[in-house]
């Protein structure tokens, strides 16, 4: 039992021990909390003796009766436990309860009420002895941290070091001061000194004797005696280790100490520069070690000045500013010694950081131009003199001359080591400065011995030929963060990571020219004839300026300013570019075209870092236009597939004997090369024309395999692109390469096996404790992802044909609950079709799992071509109908065909009924945003009914979804060709006039066609109607297959009128008929149904015979690239519509147009396997609409539209594949039949370029939604489901006209390069 003396002087060690806390404390009752909480608080509150005996007195009173309890609770019948309450709890409770307890408790409180009162009433000798006998008794007894010596070094922490504290009264305060003074004996000023550092700070700084004593402490920190000047640098560490509003004093009174140190010429720690810095001499260790206080407050106090009014910072900031200003010549200055301890001028950028200092510092800094007029003259006259050794900073350096034999530290800094560290320190602190506008204002620079004031490129340029100079040794692994190049480079790398500084700094050809350099050297023979190898720019060097040129290159102004040059324009290809040079050396190097013959070549570290800039480059539009004539995929492929056969040959890197270490080496080295060079080549695929270029390589199967695999793993795309991945594997599976690629690779079935888990089995396999939440939306969350995933890859109808083509389903009796669907249509079957009872019985959650699977149905169903494929393989409208007839609660019986007769009362609204009706009507009907009703997916919310529109179990659809159309001014079309113009307008009298006395000139003709056109759509787009409509095309295609337009020869139909009707047109094909005539007969433009069915397939065999005649085989494995197209041709049906059904004049029309450059791209059957298409481009599977169009539109956006550009790079969905998907059809679902007329009229006579220039105005028009949506997370979703709604084709032309003065030139040529290799 604790007691007696014992119990006194532990109570009083624990009560000195928690001073520091109590100090704290604001008030009574803030000690309380601290008191009651000082377990949690104290980090060494168990190693006290009162606490170790507390312990010890209640295992000794309580530990035989706690076990008895415990033995109890495991031997006896568990009794009854509350839902928050455990044995352990009960247990607690007895004992605290039990009488043991309560006579325990009883004997401490006399006890330490005892011990209590004997401290009060011996307060004075108790603890006033312990605070002057050094508390040598507390050493065992208490825990102590360790903290510095005074005869440590200046490099270990200062602050935060611990005091003690006693009470003070006036009197004695004023003795004290009184003993400081200068005229007092050593021995009473150094025991004043020791009880003023008993004192808090804050009490001597806010007392009346402060102004004495702080003449008293300048004296002392210069006094000769050490351990007087010991004492008061701890009494001024001391006090910087509190936050107050009067530390700053306590800076301002070191600062000036330090100040009259630096010019007094008494003072033995200064030096000359020449002779250095020797810490041997204790003066030089004293005025290190203030620095290094006023070092260490400086990197400390941003994080609290702002608490504090403006003053102290200002103090601060001034106190500092002058103390740098400070001229020194030839001697050891203060920038130096702060250099010596904060080499990256780490003070200076905290100062910097922050926008509540940063513009009092830079204000100030003007008052002082000599700080950075020394700075800057010392970074020139260090790069222009090369004098660089990379062990100049190293604090263990081997070759030092002089070191401690106890610490192993420098105790000689030499006087070039002082100016390399001065050095280090100008160019982290110019750094800072370019990074803010306000520093850079401070350039130029004039310097007293440079003519011309010094520019941020001035400075720039030296510090580059710093880096650049093959003179520069070659610095050891050990001492590489030192070397100045290295320093320079991440300065360097810096400034460009944020996009504005780049471009105002580094983004001038003067600084460009610099860094390219070193890979000049060995692109111009005549230079490498006069060097020897010595003079080469090393493989660090090279590695530098790659490194530097890639954080250039990774925003878009710097990656442009490498394009284009400084003041270039956009789009243009420059000679002098960087990215020439860049590319020239990158394809030289591969190709092993580099080496002078007297030196290696670059190694494979360098090219490929080069390669990878050039990948930076060529993985955006603008860098893919510009570097396309180096050819840089076929060096790069070629690299590529000579890596893949040394990588077979060398030796697998496994353990091994040491002589065959350097033989491992090299086969790690050639596995490195070889994905090095695959993951470069994979990012051609972030592009649509990239993804040509990538498939003719031949090498896109082993890519898009590498890009599964990083991508299943999720990694990022590159050490500076974080994503990229899910943009690339959508543009990838854009086209049917792509998806057998991403088929091949397991790449889909992975994403329908998480799609299948997310829904079926859950987030993981962790056993479930809680029901999981009732999902409120039809796609919860977790599976919302996944889908998304899974539409970006099956909604281009090319990838989807090749998925599902010939895929029949097999439906099983029985289906494993563990049965996860392989493949798209295996899922379709599982999620889509569930019309079988043991379909049904196999998915744990039905509903929501079903609502999914329609989900994905209705995207995919989007592209018309896709759903017509879906209903000729798998019938899914029937199985849909007959799902909605089960869903009612007592079906009835008619007589005749014995199916359920049901009205709309009798189908059971749910989930899954609406989700039904939804898709049977949108698949059932066409129609852009007025011309069709499609009903919502939820139920209403007010008053009425809650599904206001009909189900239904058969079909046609109910009248309510099919708006009437009677009266539309722009369905009234003629029949006959010879009904007269309306005159109403100048396009209208045009065309009148040019029907009775056609032009001769048509390029004369063609431009009035197109002002009056551009008059007309734009002002008045409802006037180019019916009969317009029908002579503009008629007379435009007759007028352009007279210009250079023409660039096919029209061919004669060698097909009999037998072979012609014998023409087999597909299933899906068939069922394009009906769709359109439907359409047709829904718009009012046909007239008999059976007739124009027949015209219509008739058309359809006379187009299929005619371009089979210029078709061939391709002998591919693609599916989707046979002799014969296999959607339903959209285009022909368009026409077809537009002339009301006539055979004749839609026959004549297509003939004639199928001369024209346009029809290659408004015709998608027109140059499916076709002759006049370059061999290359037509085995590739992918056409020109997405490889040039859909290319170009992804250009024109990235250029004009950056948001909306990365809206979709965001979503993982790319521009090209909803344009191609657009196009591809003629925008039928998405546009008015109006607008679908005017597109075909603009592209026709403005030039094929506007295809592009649409698509850009469309989500343009939409750029507000694609914001929204992309937040939403399901863009995809919206702009394949949605209609364009509000678009008018004609009040977007001027905003055409403009893009076709920026970018025709370069459009129009690349869209009509289609026949060249």
């Amino acid at each position: 039992m604790m007691e007696g003396e014992e119990l006194v002087n532990n109570l009083k060690h624990l009560v000195l021990g928690f001073e520091p806390h109590v100090r704290e404390a604001g008030s009574l009752e803030q000690v309380e909390d601290v008191l009651q909480h000082l377990e949690e608080n104290e980090q060494h509150f168990h190693r006290y003796e009162f606490v170790k005996q507390l312990k010890r007195s209640i295992e000794e009173n309580l530990g035989g009766f706690i076990d008895e309890e415990i033995e109890k609770c495991s031997m006896g019948v568990p009794e009854e436990v509350g839902q928050d309450e455990t044995q352990v709890d009960r247990i607690t409770e007895r004992v605290i309860h039990s009488s043991p307890m309560s006579e325990l408790v009883g004997k401490l409180k006399r006890a330490v009420t005892e011990a209590a009162e004997d401290l009060l009433q011996n307060f004075g000798r108790q603890f006033e002895s312990a605070v002057h006998n050094g508390e040598s008794s507390q050493e065992t007894s208490r825990p102590r941290k360790h903290y510095p010596d005074d005869d440590e070094t200046s490099y270990s922490s200062s602050l935060n070091q611990p005091g003690s504290f006693m009470f003070m009264n006036t009197d004695r305060f004023v003795r004290l001061t009184e003993d400081l003074e200068k005229g007092q004996p050593p021995e009473i000023r150094r025991e004043a000194l020791r009880q003023l550092n008993m004192i808090p700070a804050t009490e001597i700084v806010c007392s009346d004797q402060w102004h004495q004593v702080k003449s008293s402490v300048l004296d002392l920190l210069a006094d000769p005696d050490q351990n007087l000047a010991n004492s008061t640098l701890k009494f001024i560490m001391q006090a910087f280790s509190t936050t107050t509003p009067r530390t700053g004093e306590i800076f301002t009174l070191l600062v000036k100490f330090l100040s009259s140190q630096m010019t007094s010429h008494k003072s033995t720690a200064i030096s000359s520069l020449k002779s250095g810095l020797d810490l041997r001499k204790v003066e030089s260790v004293r005025l290190l070690k203030a620095f290094r206080l006023m070092n260490e407050f400086q990197r400390e106090a941003p994080g609290y000045w702002v608490r504090y009014p403006e003053k102290y910072m200002e103090e601060i900031l001034q106190s500092t500013l002058d103390l740098l200003s400070l001229e020194t010549a030839q001697v050891v200055s203060p920038s130096h010694l702060i250099a010596v301890l904060d080499p990256k001028a780490s003070w200076f950028i905290k100062w910097m950081h922050g926008s509540y200092s940063r513009l009092p510092v830079l204000t100030m800094l003007q008052r002082y131009p000599s700080i950075l007029e020394n700075a800057v003259r010392h970074c020139l006259r260090y790069c222009s003199s090369r004098r660089c050794s990379s062990d100049r900073m190293s604090d263990t350096s081997e070759n030092a001359p002089w070191t401690s034999s106890l610490t192993g530290q420098r105790m000689v800094y030499t006087g070039a080591e002082l100016e390399y560290a001065y050095f280090i320190h100008s160019v982290h602190f110019l750094g800072s400065l370019l990074s803010y506008t306000r520093g850079r204002d401070f350039f130029p620079v004039k310097l007293p011995d440079r003519t011309e004031p010094l520019t941020i490129s001035n400075l720039l340029v030296a510090m580059i030929s710093l880096i650049t100079d093959p003179d520069t040794p070659t610095a050891s692994p050990a001492t590489e963060d030192w070397c100045p190049p290295h320093l320079l480079t991440q300065t360097l790398k810096v400034l460009c990571s944020t996009e504005e500084v780049c471009e105002i700094c580094l983004c001038k050809d003067s600084i460009t020219n610099a860094l390219l350099t070193p890979l000049e050297q060995w692109l111009e023979p005549q230079s490498l004839q006069d060097i020897s190898s010595a003079q080469l720019p090393s493989e660090g060097t090279l590695l530098r300026v790659a490194d530097i040129l890639s954080v250039i290159a990774s925003s878009t102004r710097g990656r442009r300013h490498l394009l284009y040059g400084q003041d270039r324009t956009l789009l243009s290809r420059n000679e002098s570019s960087a990215a020439r040079v860049i590319t020239e050396f990158t394809t030289k190097a591969l190709d092993n075209k580099l080496t002078p013959g007297f030196a290696e070549p670059p190694s494979k570290a360098v090219i490929g870092d080069c390669l990878y800039i050039c990948r930076q480059l060529y993985n955006t539009y603008e860098g893919l236009l510009i570097l396309s004539h180096y050819s840089l995929h076929s060096c790069v492929a070629q690299a590529f597939h000579q890596a893949c056969l040394e990588a077979e040959k060398a030796p697998t890197p496994t353990p091994g004997p040491s002589d065959d270490r350097r033989g491992r080496s090299n086969g790690q080295s050639a596995l490195v090369w070889e994905d090095t060079l695959r993951d470069n080549l994979l990012n051609f695929a972030s592009t649509a024309k990239g993804i040509l270029l990538l498939q003719q390589t031949g090498s896109l199967n082993e890519c898009v395999s590498y890009m599964s695999a990083r991508y299943a793993k999720k990694l990022q795309v590159s050490k500076r692109e974080k994503f990229g991945y899910g943009y690339m594997v959508t543009q990838v599976a854009t086209t049917a390469p792509g998806m057998v690629a991403l088929l091949n690779s397991g790449f889909i079935q992975a994403l329908i096996h998480e799609l299948w888990s997310v829904l079926e089995c859950g987030l993981s396999d962790q056993p479930v404790l809680a029901p999981r939440i009732w999902p409120v939306d039809p796609i919860d969350r977790p599976s919302h992802k996944p889908l998304i995933r899974l539409l970006n890859v099956l909604t281009s109808f090319p990838a989807v044909y090749e998925a599902l083509a010939d895929q029949r389903v097999t439906v099983q009796e029985f289906y494993s609950l563990r049965q996860m669907p392989d493949t798209v249509a295996s899922l379709i079957d599982r999620l889509v079709m569930v019309n079988t009872p043991a379909k049904i019985h196999s998915l744990f959650n039905y509903e929501q799992s079903h609502v999914c699977g329609l989900r994905i149905l209705s995207v995919m169903i989007s592209c018309l071509d896709t759903q017509l494929l879906l209903q000729s393989q798998y019938h899914y409208q029937e199985a849909l109908l007959v799902s909605q007839g089960e869903n009612t609660p007592q079906p009835r019986l008619v007589t005749g065909d014995g199916r359920p007769s049901k009205d709309r009362n009798d189908i059971i609204i749910d989930m899954l009924t609406v989700e039904r009706n939804y898709i049977l009507i949108k698949s059932y009907l066409i129609g852009g945003p007025s011309e069709r009703v499609l009903p919502p997916r939820c139920l209403s919310q007010g008053k009425g009914e809650l599904y206001p529109y009909p189900l239904f179990t058969s079909y046609p659809v109910p009248r309510e979804y099919t708006p009437n159309l009677t009266g539309r001014s722009a369905m009234k079309q003629a029949t006959s060709s010879n009904v007269f113009l309306p005159k109403d307008n100048d396009l209208s009298k045009l065309l009148a006039e040019n029907k009775k006395k056609p032009e001769k000139n048509s390029d004369q003709w063609l431009d009035k066609c197109r002002a009056a056109m551009l008059t007309v759509l734009s002002s008045k787009p409802d006037l180019t109607k019916g009969n317009t409509v029908q002579y503009l095309m008629e007379q435009s295609v007759v007028a352009l297959s007279n210009t250079k337009d023409a660039i096919f020869r029209q061919v004669e139909v060698s097909a009999s009128e037998k072979a012609v009707r014998s023409y087999k047109l597909t299933s899906l094909q068939q069922l394009g008929i009906t769709l359109a005539i439907r359409y047709g007969t829904h718009l009012k433009l046909l007239s008999s149904n059976s007739d124009a069915t027949s015209s219509l397939t008739q058309l359809l065999k006379l187009t299929g015979s005619y371009l089979h005649q210029q078709q061939k085989e391709t002998g591919s494995s693609l599916r989707y690239l046979t002799r014969t197209y296999q959607g339903f041709d959209w285009f022909v049906a368009t026409v077809f519509l537009i002339f009301n059904g006539s055979l004749e004049r839609s026959w004549k029309f297509l003939q004639k147009f199928s001369t024209l450059a346009s029809s290659g791209f408004l015709w998608s059957c027109r140059l499916h396997a076709s002759v006049h298409v370059a061999p290359e481009l037509m085995l590739s599977g992918i056409p020109p609409v997405f490889s040039s169009t859909g290319h170009n539109i992804e250009l024109v956006l990235h250029t004009e539209l950056p948001l909306i550009a990365s809206a979709f790079k965001m979503s993982g969905y790319t521009p090209a594949q909803i344009c191609c998907h657009w196009l591809r059809q003629c925008f039928w679902n998405y546009l008015d039949w109006v607008d679908i007329c005017h597109y075909l009229c603009v592209i026709m006579v403005m030039g094929v370029d506007y295809q592009v220039y649409v698509c850009v105005a469309i989500l343009r028009h939409l750029q507000s939604d694609i914001s929204r949506h992309m937040q939403d997370q399901d863009l995809v979703i919206f702009l394949k489901e949605e209609p364009i709604r509000g678009f008018r084709l004609g009040h977007h032309l001027p905003y055409m006209k403009t893009l076709e003065e920026k970018f025709r030139t370069i459009i129009l040529s690349d869209m009509l390069n289609f026949s060249k290799p």
